[in-house]
């Protein structure tokens, strides 16, 4: 049977607390009419979780709730493929575990604006460790939160989550339903809650991705994805952006240690040794004068809007540097990701009978 909407809910080793949060953000729902949503719960292989599920169920029986468990970790894109796949919502919204509906009027509102005319109902995302707000999806800045998504455009789109990103993959998911042109309508009202947990594997991501490139392999491997899709689809000047946007974030913040005195890591010969693959993937010519200048124009405007201070004319050494990065062993495993290089090189038609051809 049909429904309205679905709220999918991946959780991992979380407390009942967390799981509370979500639940009870959602069963305070005023003047909605709960026969019309369902839940979707998906267990990512939890290890030490404590929760009795079938008490939970019983606890918000009002509420139109399936469990799942998954009998192997991958991560939570992964478990919301899994719980989009079981969904039969008109909408689908996602929601982590432990972070909650905004108020008590969000599926009031959300019955109210949808209509047979949109593809995403956008709203603002409140972060609770910053005390502010953003709009969702339309300036790209909350990847899949605080989005009511229609069902239909990402089924009709295929439109899936990629099983190889553990990190960086709702950004992979949310570029998909932007490459796709949805109908966007865009409401100043507030429905998602970014809730702050100190201990939560998020805020731990984004803790290293920002300070010790934790989340760079991710985020990098994501863009080989994402080139290897628009090349299937004929969108080369979609990924060349991609390309371009991804070499500019890297040489920003690793202008200090490639070219200054801090020490480069074995995880960031990793990285450069991804964007080789990158490089190599898109099949951009990067000694053209086009693609230097267009480059340059890129990152002119980066360090405008994010207020950077580095060199420019340093760019082509760092192009270079990728270019010229040492083979890794084929059989590490990618950080945030359930792969590894030969892997990926596989699944890129980068090796050929087992014989690298870089």
């Amino acid at each position: 049977m049909s429904k309205e909407l679905t709220i999918i809910i991946p959780t991992y080793n979380d407390s009942l607390e967390k799981i509370k949060c979500s639940l009870d953000s959602i069963i305070k729902q005023k003047n909605y009419d709960f026969s019309k949503l369902e839940i979707i719960v998906i267990d990512d292989n939890s290890t030490t979780s404590l929760i009795d599920w079938d008490e939970v169920l019983k606890l918000y029986a009002k509420l139109n709730i399936k469990y799942l468990k998954l009998s192997k970790n991958k991560g939570p894109g992964n478990a919301r493929q899994v719980g989009l796949d079981n969904s039969c919502g008109e909408f689908v919204y996602f929601l982590d575990s432990g972070d909650s509906l905004y108020n008590g009027l969000v599926l009031q509102i959300f019955a109210k604006k949808k209509t047979t005319f949109c593809d995403i109902i956008s709203t603002r995302m409140f972060d609770d460790g910053i005390k502010s707000k953003r709009l969702s999806f339309v300036f790209n800045n909350a990847y899949i939160f605080g989005i009511f998504i229609r069902r239909e455009f990402i089924v009709n789109n295929n439109i899936r989550f990629n099983e190889f990103l553990r990190w960086e993959e709702d950004a992979y998911f949310e570029e998909l339903l932007r490459y796709y042109n949805p109908r966007v309508i865009s409401l100043k009202n507030t429905s998602y809650s970014y809730n702050f947990d100190s201990t939560s594997i998020t805020r731990k991501n984004n803790h290293e991705y920002q300070n010790e490139f934790g989340g760079f392999s991710a985020m990098v491997v994501k863009s080989i994805l994402l080139c290897d899709f628009y090349e299937k689809e004929k969108a080369y000047s979609t990924s060349i952006n991609e390309v371009i946007r991804v070499l500019i974030l890297c040489y920003v913040r690793f202008y200090p240690y490639l070219f200054g005195e801090l020490n480069i890591t074995e995880r960031m010969h990793k990285i450069l040794f991804l964007l080789n693959l990158l490089l190599i993937k898109s099949k951009i010519d990067t000694n053209s004068i086009e693609f230097e200048q267009l480059l340059l124009q890129k990152m002119y405007q980066r360090m405008v809007i994010y207020n950077n201070s580095v060199p420019f004319e340093m760019v082509r050494e760092f192009i270079n540097l990728v270019k010229n990065s040492e083979n890794l062993d084929g059989d590490c495993l990618i950080e945030g990701t359930n792969i590894t290089i030969n892997e990926l090189m596989v699944i890129l038609g980068l090796e050929d009978n087992n014989k690298r051809v870089i």
